[in-house]
């Protein structure tokens, strides 16, 4: 009787572990649909669709694909995706504070929605090849409505219909192109949208043009950049080079920016972004034939520098220490004239994918991983078979939410 007690209460003990598997792997796949559906739509599901897909992941052979196919896929139909989680994306380019707006401020000042905003929720609803978001002749504007370059009334009366209910703003957004409508010479993806020159061309040197472009699109600020063995040739009479009577700093520290930095802010040398003296006069990018003056500022600082004469730029950086970041399947220039040509230098480059999925994965996951994490390169390796950015923010979430309860 004692060995059948035991083995009685054995076969109890192991009849358990089963039921309570199902329980946990129902539990989990709530969690999990529960998730990726809310990180991208920036809503939360309903109780019963949790309760449907829940039970269809746990039923579902290959559960990676159902997260995608189905709950990843009902989640970017929500305009929601749009006007919370892609627009937080596109705000982080659009600001030096890289820090998002509640589109509070004063006249001429860029909105949450503008057309650098707009036309990355754009490219991004339409699977447009993301790469042409650095080179295209590509501009989204409010349906209806009439772009004018000097000022962001349409999108912000757009963004204000979204705010109270009126609006969905991925169905409320229309392709064009930039050619006549922007009224310059260039058509060449962000860099010639007001969304970008406002706040990038308004004043200083332009290096703050490159300065975030590279943070934007290679993942890499200055200090992540800087080699000091490359040639200072192209280094503007504005550097001091010995900042505080210290030429050694110069040498250690400043020129590893420098020196591959100004060849390259030089696709930026006929850019300015001016804002009149009278009160709500439209302010507009504007596009030069010559090197606008504040390109050789302060050029006393050190006279024997270099003049800034056209947009032709160079880039010292495809050698020494930064060049895997240029390696790519596609052919890189190493110099060029102009923002166009600049931009598919970045587009066509190795750390452009692998930074895409950076950015998704913080916008999406609420995580800082490493640009060379094995996680990145994976996801960065699949967006660059299409450089579909929709997709991309799939497989993201999938990726962070397959990984609830294991």
């Amino acid at each position: 009787m004692k060995h059948f007690a035991s083995g009685l209460l054995v076969t109890l003990l192991l009849s358990m572990p089963a039921f309570s598997a199902g329980t946990d792997d129902l539990s989990k796949a709530k969690a999990q649909v529960a998730f990726v559906y809310k990180r991208l739509a920036g809503v939360p599901a309903s109780s019963a669709d949790i309760n449907t897909w829940g039970a269809g992941l746990v039923a579902a052979a290959d559960k990676a694909a159902y997260l995608t196919d189905v709950v990843a896929k009902a989640a970017t139909e929500n305009d929601k995706f749009y006007s919370v989680t892609v627009l937080n994306f596109a705000q982080i380019e659009a600001s030096e504070e890289r820090a998002l707006s509640d589109g509070s401020g004063a006249t001429n000042s860029i909105g949450v929605l503008n057309d650098l905003t707009a036309t990355v929720i754009g490219m991004v609803r339409d699977e447009k090849d993301y790469r042409a978001i650095l080179s295209d002749d590509v501009l989204y504007i409010p349906t209806g409505a009439a772009y004018a370059a000097g000022t962001n009334a349409i999108y912000d009366t757009l963004y204000a219909n979204v705010k109270n209910g009126t609006a969905p703003l991925g169905s409320s957004l229309t392709a064009t192109t930039q050619t006549g409508a922007t009224g310059l010479s260039v058509q060449a993806g962000i860099f010639t949208l007001r969304g970008f020159g406002s706040v990038y061309y308004d004043a200083g040197t332009n290096r703050a043009a490159f300065r975030f472009t590279s943070m934007n699109y290679l993942c890499r600020d200055l200090e992540a950049l800087s080699d000091v063995s490359r040639a200072d040739i192209y280094v503007r009479k504005d550097v001091d080079r010995a900042p505080g009577g210290d030429a050694t700093k110069y040498r250690t520290e400043c020129v590893g920016c420098h020196a591959g930095m100004d060849p390259l802010t030089n696709a930026f040398a006929y850019y300015d972004f001016v804002v009149p003296a009278q009160a709500n006069a439209p302010a507009a990018i504007t596009i030069a034939t010559a090197p606008v003056p504040k390109m050789n500022q302060n050029a006393d600082v050190f006279p024997l520098g270099k003049t800034v004469e056209n947009d032709s730029w160079k880039n010292l950086w495809r050698e020494g220490i930064n060049a895997d970041i240029w390696e790519s399947t596609d052919p890189v220039k190493n110099e060029g004239n102009g923002v166009k040509s600049f931009g598919q230098l970045l587009a066509n480059s190795k750390a452009f994918p692998n930074c895409m999925a950076q950015r998704a994965y913080k916008t999406v996951c609420l995580k800082d991983l490493s640009i060379k994490d094995a996680t990145i390169t994976r996801l960065g390796a699949e967006f660059a078979k299409t450089f579909n950015m929709k997709e991309l923010f799939k497989e993201v979430a999938v990726d962070c939410g397959s990984k609830i309860g294991m």
